[in-house]
């Protein structure tokens, strides 16, 4: 009778209410992005493995959400000021102790991580990996123009003297130079470089491929909640327990596997 009734009061605690999420409107492929109809651009429908997440947890809360894709800029604003406008309750982000003084702050809800990509014409994973750890400085490091590269040196121990080449003006151009032999490697997200090609912003060669690094970075996304919002502590609660279903089930698992095409 108990739980019948915390039911019903939580039911009727969200019955009125849509919860408004917003993201990148940029886009942000395998997790949240504009579905493809042949290769155009359908934006009247938004999907992903983050999306699907959304529905499952949601759908189990027996609530209603409405997801937009909107400038970054203006969508953590408006959640982390929900007072003035009252509409963006919830986006998905990377913790920072700026977002955490007005934001609440959910349990990871999915990750990302650093690999190291290469051609599988010159290397094997085996052979990549003993080059990175044990012959570094014999490696061509290229990287995107303008990213910040000092992790080189301090993950890897890359002589400060080597120079790495930054000429390229996208993840995808430097794995076209590394097909072509003109590097040897590129520390790179997994799941964004997958993710461009998905949409078809990347065209990966053939023959390049991608290894796991121990030392490498693991990004862990989480929702953040306004703080304005007058039920956020209760919200926070029920999708922290939802985002546990997630993992103990394998359902997220599942889903992002559905997502993400991995590499051989």
């Amino acid at each position: 009778m108990k739980i019948l009734l915390a039911l019903i009061m939580f039911v009727s605690l969200y019955a009125k209410d849509v919860i408004h999420i917003c993201d990148d409107g940029a886009e942000w492929p395998p997790f949240v992005f504009y579905k493809r109809v042949d290769g155009r651009v359908d934006k009247s429908k938004i999907v992903g493995a983050l999306v699907d997440m959304y529905n499952v947890m949601f759908k189990d809360l027996n609530m209603t959400y409405k997801l937009d894709l909107v400038p970054w800029k203006r969508c953590t604003y408006l959640v982390s000021h929900y007072a003035r406008a009252k509409k963006y309750i919830i986006f998905p982000g990377l913790y920072s102790e700026k977002r955490a003084k007005v934001l609440y702050i959910t349990k990871p809800i999915y990750t990302t991580h650093q690999v190291i990509w290469y051609s599988k014409k010159r290397f094997t994973k085996k052979e990549i990996l003993n080059k990175v750890k044990n012959d570094i400085n014999s490696l061509r490091i290229c990287d995107v123009n303008g990213y910040n590269t000092a992790f080189y040196y301090t993950v890897f121990n890359l002589d400060k003297n080597k120079t790495i080449n930054q000429e390229a003006t996208s993840q995808c151009a430097v794995l076209k130079k590394i097909s072509a032999d003109r590097c040897d490697i590129m520390v790179a997200s997994k799941e964004a470089v997958l993710g461009y090609e998905m949409i078809g912003k990347c065209k990966i060669p053939k023959d390049i491929s991608y290894v796991a690094y121990p030392k490498l970075k693991v990004s862990k996304f989480r929702l953040f909640i306004s703080k304005q919002y007058p039920k956020a502590k209760e919200l926070l609660k029920e999708l922290n327990s939802e985002i546990e279903k997630l993992d103990k089930s394998g359902l997220r698992k599942k889903i992002l596997q559905k997502w993400l095409k991995e590499k051989e």
